[in-house]
């Protein structure tokens, strides 16, 4: 019997993200599983993960904003620009001041550029950073583009400085915090990291590390999953009786014929949908050829939507919702 759906993990200190994953195909008999943003291993938090038929939503599913709660020490700057590096640069954090930090915090707002750590799982000429980087190896790295949708201060505790930020995929929390302290003058580095959302997905839907070591296999797993469905539930949606549903398992596009018996969301012309049943939850991911206001104007036989990804029917229906160092670090 397999088990499909989404599980919102909160990880626990000091484990990869790769190694979460491996003890919840181990724990719960999952054939084949895989995280969605990667955190470093002493970071915690919110680890999306795709149990089975789950792994096909990767490219569907909202990754931002992304969300954390973070402290940074001033005064130093490390090889990792962590905790877990070697100090490469000291300098007086005493004359900073609280008006020197809430004005640097503000000029972070909006599109940034970031130079991405060299403890990052970005390949230069096939090959991770971070494996570089163990060897002593620098190499030059190009600046991305991020956006902080916002960042404000929680507590000032001299040299820490707690604060929580939002911002986009993409975005180095390591970097951020080291690009803080230069900003301020006297350097800074990453002391603590806990990803709080995930897109639309938050630790009130998590499940604790303490409590899935006291469960094992399948059956305890699906309390906690969140259906195929409600995983993608910002996509518009379109319901298929049986006809329609046995037309999508073949391949085949729903051409405007198949869609004048039912009313339609709202979507544009290259637009992804979701087709669901009554019976079998989601059935697959759409694309619309037309616009959905151009669809009573249409030839019948036109193709309106195309399927991209169909999806097998589960045993049980998901209840919830309705129904290594370096590798990666904390790139969101």
């Amino acid at each position: 019997m397999r088990t499909d759906g989404l599980l919102i993990v909160d990880k626990p200190e000091g484990m990869t993200s790769l190694e979460v994953v491996k003890e919840v195909k181990r724990r719960f008999c999952v054939k084949k599983a895989g995280h969605i943003g990667t955190l470093d291993p002493f970071a915690t938090g919110v680890l999306p993960i795709v149990i089975n038929e789950g792994t096909k939503l990767v490219p569907y599913l909202r990754e931002e904003p992304k969300e954390y709660e973070a402290v940074i020490k001033l005064g130093e700057e490390t090889s990792t620009d962590d905790l877990t590096g070697k100090v490469v640069f000291e300098k007086p954090w005493e004359g900073v001041t609280p008006g020197m930090i809430h004005h640097v915090l503000k000029t972070f707002l909006g599109r940034i550029h970031q130079i991405p750590p060299m403890f990052s799982a970005i390949k230069v000429q096939g090959k991770p950073l971070y494996r570089l980087a163990r060897k002593g190896i620098e190499v030059e790295r190009k600046e991305r583009e991020v956006e902080i949708f916002s960042i404000q201060i929680e507590k000032m505790d001299p040299p820490q400085i707690h604060f929580r930020v939002s911002c986009s995929k993409g975005t180095y929390i390591r970097s951020l915090g080291r690009d803080i302290g230069r900003k301020i003058g006297c350097g800074a580095h990453l002391l603590r990291l806990r990803r709080v959302r995930s897109g639309p997905f938050t630790l009130e839907q998590a499940i604790s590390w303490g409590r899935i070591k006291e469960l094992s296999g399948a059956e305890n797993l699906r309390p906690w999953l969140i259906s195929l469905k409600e995983a993608v539930s910002s996509l518009p949606e379109v319901i298929g009786d049986e006809q329609l549903v046995k037309k999508i398992r073949l391949g085949k596009g729903m051409a405007v014929g198949d869609l004048s018996s039912q009313d339609l969301p709202h979507f544009e012309k290259g637009q992804w949908l979701k087709m669901c049943s009554s019976k079998e939850g989601l059935v697959a991911i759409l694309r619309s050829e037309v616009k959905g206001v151009d669809i009573p104007r249409a030839s019948p036989e036109l193709v309106a939507l195309r399927p991209l990804r169909i999806f097998h029917p589960s045993s049980h229906p998901s209840p919830q919702g309705g129904e290594e160092k370096g590798e990666g670090k904390d790139h969101v």
